[in-house]
């Protein structure tokens, strides 16, 4: 996962999906001829246009450029500044019956860059959510924008409940929860934490 909700729209965003076992994650993924597809045009708060998709096969190299690219603050903990080809094939060979990945990109076909990403996985009720949004993109919007579709997406896919966890002095992650109509409270278990989940 990029992160735990890790630089969603803020540097140090993180979110409990650091805990799932990304071994796990699209082991039975689809094949291409049967991605989703469908595209949502969106625009930062400054008019700037990008779009919004379902994460594909072809976009290894761009995952890696994106998470090359992501400062120390803005990456998810325990994720290499350089991530295997088999992370890096994990993290795009998405289950759509069971997962989702959302990438925002900017460009059109092979220069299409990825600025955020946006994915959950799990029990099939209850996902993690782990969120993630290039520097320069960051507090411009692409982070809500991303959340939104991805809790429109578990909704219709059947999932109840989106969860996270993130550090209680990350201000800008607690803003952009709070934005998205995700219900707040302190871990019982460590008080530097914030429990963070949606029902839909």
């Amino acid at each position: 996962m990029e992160s735990r909700i890790a630089g969603a729209d803020a540097p140090g965003m993180t979110s409990a999906a650091q805990r799932i076992d990304t071994g796990a994650i699209a082991q039975q993924a689809l094949p291409a001829d049967v991605l989703p597809q469908w595209v949502h045009d969106c625009q930062t708060r400054e008019g700037v246009r990008y779009q919004v998709r379902p994460i594909r096969p072809d976009d290894a190299q761009r995952e890696r450029r994106f998470v090359e690219d992501l400062s120390a603050a803005s990456r998810v903990i325990g994720l290499s500044h350089e991530p295997s080809a088999e992370l890096l094939n994990r993290l795009v060979r998405v289950n759509y019956r069971r997962e989702e990945a959302l990438v925002a990109v900017v460009g059109e076909s092979a220069p299409e860059t990825i600025i955020g990403v946006a994915r959950y996985a799990g029990n099939p009720a209850f996902c993690e959510l782990a969120m993630a949004v290039a520097d320069e993109w960051q507090s411009r919007g692409v982070g809500s924008r991303l959340v939104q579709l991805l809790f429109a997406h578990a909704k219709a896919h059947g999932v109840r409940r989106l969860y996270c966890l993130t550090p209680a002095n990350n201000i800008r992650m607690l803003k952009l929860a709070a934005h998205t109509q995700m219900t707040l409270r302190r871990s019982s278990a460590d008080d530097a934490i914030i429990e963070a989940w949606r029902t839909l």
